[in-house]
């Protein structure tokens, strides 16, 4: 069983795409498969041979170039000589170059899309819903943006599917001592996410100095890359600042995670977010925002709380609520790292891929 996935370009595993790549391929070649792995333009880690399988660079530059798309359909070309029939696509020129190229070289094109298009410009939203006719189908790692995507490239209903992102567990012994390592330390509240505004971070910095006024302390961790002059400024003013921890960007976040007593994301919006599927992993009890994707990971009252964006006295009450209950915390993080084992494992990732690449050629796939 063949099948080449081809991206704009791939900077690291850590990333959220690429580590969801990463995966993928691992598990297909574990079950068999043939992966071809081609990229339109090269990195410092697509050409340190440390990815699982030989990565190809294409060279490829603008995507309003002749010569671009006269290279994507030579490579579908050789690629149909060497038996693949099958191309999964990751990144946004990547899906404007390879469904027609791909077609005219005979083989067909499944695109992914797993964010809410902050990406879309004119020129996107111009070529996407022409190219977008010779897809075959859209895998979209939330409802969210399946909906965004629908929308905005016009692609129809029964296109999308939704396969959400898979993870490893954790095991039980490792989430024991996540716990024990916690107890009797002061309650730890801590997001994973950029320093950029759309994470509104200044709203967890307002809610901390809300709690302060009714005499409830907690100290603050926030794991993030980004300019936190702003953020620390701000947490002077509202007079929290020795409660909060700026820590920067960190490549494997889980042991700080392992850290946080309750774990919080207030965006603006989000796709699929992965830093709530690493905190529930982790079992920690979450505090998100009600936008994109959010809703269909935790479950309000079960796995964590949603507010409503911007609501500063609704995110103060529900971290007062979690600050003054640690079993509640527990409970709340054992169900979240349940519910991400049961719905969010690579198995549950692998074989919904591999359903789909059967429906799309049934008859490569079935002999």
């Amino acid at each position: 069983m063949k099948l080449s996935i081809i991206m704009d370009q791939y900077n690291n595993p850590y990333a959220g795409t690429e580590s969801q790549v990463l995966k993928l391929v691992t598990g297909l070649r574990e079950r068999g498969w043939d992966i071809r792995f081609a990229v339109l333009r090269g990195t410092e880690y697509s050409r340190a041979g440390e990815f699982p399988v030989a990565i190809e660079e294409l060279e490829i530059g603008s995507i309003s170039s002749p010569q671009s798309w006269l290279k994507t359909y030579q490579y579908g070309r050789q690629l149909k000589r060497q038996g693949v029939h099958l191309v999964h696509v990751f990144f946004n020129d990547a899906s404007v170059l390879c469904p027609p190229t791909m077609r005219m070289a005979g083989l067909k094109t499944i695109i992914s899309r797993r964010d809410m298009g902050f990406w879309y410009n004119n020129k996107y939203l111009r070529a996407l819903p022409l190219t977008g006719r010779f897809v075959s189908a859209v895998i979209c790692n939330s409802k969210a943006v399946g909906s965004i995507t629908r929308s905005s490239e016009k692609i129809p209903a029964q296109k999308i599917k939704v396969i959400y992102n898979g993870y490893p567990p954790v095991p039980p012994a490792a989430l024991k001592s996540m716990r024990e390592s916690a107890e009797g330390k002061p309650v730890v509240i801590g997001i994973v996410a950029n320093l950029r505004p759309i994470k509104r971070i200044e709203d967890l910095i307002k809610a901390v100095a809300e709690l302060r006024k009714v005499g409830v302390r907690s100290s603050v961790n926030i794991i993030g890359g980004g300019d936190s002059a702003p953020y620390e400024q701000l947490a002077e003013e509202v007079g929290v600042r020795e409660s909060i921890r700026f820590m920067g960007s960190q490549p494997e976040p889980e042991a700080f995670i392992a850290e946080f007593d309750i774990a919080v994301l207030c965006s603006e919006t989000e796709g699929f977010s992965n830093a709530i599927i690493e905190y529930m992993r982790c079992g920690k009890p979450v505090v998100c925002t009600r936008t994109g994707g959010n809703p269909e990971i935790v479950i309000d009252g079960e796995t964590g709380y949603l507010v409503d964006v911007g609501d500063i006295d609704g995110l103060a009450e529900k971290l007062k609520n979690l600050i003054e209950q640690p079993a509640l915390r527990v409970t709340m993080g054992d169900k979240g790292a349940e519910k991400v084992a049961e719905k969010y494992s690579i198995d549950a990732l692998l074989n919904q891929h591999i359903a789909l690449y059967e429906v799309v050629q049934p008859k490569v796939f079935q002999g």
